[in-house]
C-alpha cells in the first residue's frame, strides 16, 4: 500500500508540473562596461528574441534603454515575476582577437539568483549558443513549468503550437534578426529583406501546412536571385566574398507560434575553420516578430 501511495504521489507531482501555468519573465537586458556598443546592442536584442522563442514562458521587456547596456545589476520592479539579465565582459586575446564572457542570470520570486557562465569567441557563437544557456538557467529555477531545448526543432504540424494566423496575415513588416533592418512579406507569396548594410534580398514565401481551420502552422521562406556577399553580414567580409558565389539560396523553415511569432531555423553560410573559404552551409536559430 505504501508503495502504491508513493507511485501515485510521483505521478501527481509529474502531472502538476506538466499542466503548470507559464513562467513570467521580465527581461532587463545586458550589464556591461565594454565599449563595443554594436555587439552589445545586437546581443541585447538576440537574448530577448531567444527568450520569446522558448515555449511556456511569457516575456516582458523591462529594459530602461534598448539602445545601450546597463552599468550595474537592474532594479527589479515586479518581484512576482522572474527577472532575467546577462552580464557581458570583453576580454582581449592577443592584439587582434576578442572573446566574450557571458553570465546569464535569473532572479526567482524569492530573490535567489540562478546563473550560468559561457565563453564565446565571436558574436556568431553568442547568436547560436546563447539560447541553450538561457534555457539551462531558467530550468534551474524550482518553478511551475519545465522548459525544453529547441536547437533543432521539429516542424511537423502535431508539434507546432496552436497558430491563429491565416495566410493573408503573414503580409506585413517583420523583424528579429540582428543584421536586418526590416523584412517585408507581401500578399501573393513574395517579399524582400533589407539588411542594415543596405543590401536587399528578394524572397518567396510558401505556406507548407495549415490546420483544418485554415490557420498556418509551417512556413518556408527562400532567397530569390543571385547570391551576394552582403547577404552574410555575420561573416567577415573577405570570407563572405570568397564563399557567396557558390552558396545555395538562404532558406528559413518556420513554425507559427500561438503569439504570432515565426520561429525555426535559417539555412545559410556559417563560419567554419574546416572549409577552404572559411564558411560552409549550416543552420542557425531564427525568430521573426511582426512589427
Amino acid at each position: 500500500m505504501k508503495r502504491l501511495v508513493r507511485v501515485l504521489t510521483i505521478l501527481f507531482l509529474t502531472m502538476a508540473k506538466l499542466v503548470a501555468v507559464p513562467m513570467n519573465v521580465d527581461y532587463y537586458g545586458v550589464v556591461s562596461h565594454s565599449t563595443d556598443m554594436n555587439i552589445l546592442k545586437m546581443a541585447q536584442d538576440i537574448f530577448l528574441t531567444q527568450l520569446k522563442s522558448i515555449d511556456k514562458i511569457t516575456v516582458d521587456d523591462k529594459r530602461p534603454d534598448i539602445s545601450r547596456p546597463l552599468a550595474s545589476a537592474p532594479s527589479i520592479t515586479n518581484e512576482n515575476h522572474i527577472a532575467f539579465y546577462a552580464e557581458i565582459m570583453e576580454n582581449a586575446i592577443g592584439s587582434a582577437s576578442v572573446e566574450w564572457n557571458c553570465r546569464f542570470n535569473a532572479v526567482s520570486t524569492d530573490g535567489t539568483i540562478y546563473s550560468k557562465s559561457e565563453r564565446y569567441d565571436s558574436y556568431y557563437k553568442i547568436l547560436t549558443g546563447a539560447k541553450a544557456a538561457i534555457e539551462d538557467v531558467l530550468n534551474q529555477i524550482p518553478a511551475t513549468t519545465e522548459l525544453t531545448h529547441h536547437a533543432s526543432p521539429s516542424f511537423s504540424p502535431s508539434n507546432s503550437p496552436h497558430s491563429q494566423m491565416k495566410a493573408e496575415s503573414l503580409a506585413g513588416t517583420w523583424g528579429g534578426e540582428p543584421y536586418t533592418d526590416k523584412i517585408v512579406l507581401l500578399r501573393g507569396g513574395r517579399g524582400f529583406v533589407i539588411f542594415k548594410n543596405g543590401a536587399s534580398m528578394n524572397i518567396t514565401v510558401k505556406v507548407l501546412s495549415t490546420d483544418n481551420k485554415g490557420n498556418v502552422s509551417e512556413v518556408e521562406v527562400a532567397q530569390v536571385g543571385k547570391p551576394n556577399a552582403s547577404f552574410y553580414p555575420a561573416l567577415p567580409r573577405e570570407i563572405a566574398l570568397a564563399s557567396a558565389a557558390d552558396a545555395k539560396p538562404i532558406t528559413w523553415n518556420f513554425q507559427v507560434n500561438a503569439d504570432g511569432t515565426l520561429s525555426g531555423t535559417k539555412t545559410t553560410l556559417i563560419a567554419s575553420d574546416e572549409s577552404p573559404t572559411g564558411a560552409e552551409e549550416g543552420k542557425e536559430p531564427s525568430t521573426w516578430i511582426k512589427k
